[in-house]
């Protein structure tokens, strides 16, 4: 929905109709918004148990810092050109609609514990929509667990 909300608002400068603008930010104002409540669910899935609760509380207040600053980008540099808002929030909204697709997938799947779990589990269904292939397991690069010493159990 990000995609379709940032596209939505790039559209809008190049519209000259009132009615057409009005109708195109309505839009990506909404998908946008329905992006914001996915952040909690998303997050929740992508990390480990063990430190959901941080990954949570960090995607949440970053959500937040971005809603703090949002009226000043709107009202502020709106004041020096009418687009200038609506082509940043297009662009950022883009920009994480195609960051997002690099994100594993999480449908049907076990979520992870332990950070090792994360870690087997981004190696086998990280990325692109579930798109890339599962990866043959590689040795050579350590992960996290075995640069801290941290144990399977």
């Amino acid at each position: 929905s990000m995609l379709i909300g940032g596209t939505a608002l790039l559209i809008i400068p190049a519209v000259s109709s009132i009615t057409a603008k009005a109708v195109l930010s309505q839009l990506g104002k909404f998908a946008i918004t329905g992006s914001f409540a996915m952040v909690y669910v998303y997050a929740a899935e992508i990390f480990p148990t063990v430190v959901r609760n941080v990954g949570v509380g960090s995607a949440s207040m970053f959500a937040r810092v971005g809603s703090i600053i949002a009226p000043y980008i709107g009202r502020e540099l709106g004041r020096k050109s009418p687009a200038a808002p609506v082509i940043i929030f297009g662009v950022t909204s883009v920009l994480a609609g195609i960051v997002v697709l690099l994100l594993p997938e999480t449908r049907n799947t076990k979520l992870a514990d332990t950070i090792v779990e994360g870690e087997d589990f981004n190696r086998e269904f990280g990325g692109l929509l579930g798109l890339r292939k599962k990866k043959e397991r590689s040795h050579s690069a350590p992960t996290y667990a075995q640069n801290f010493d941290i144990s399977h159990n």
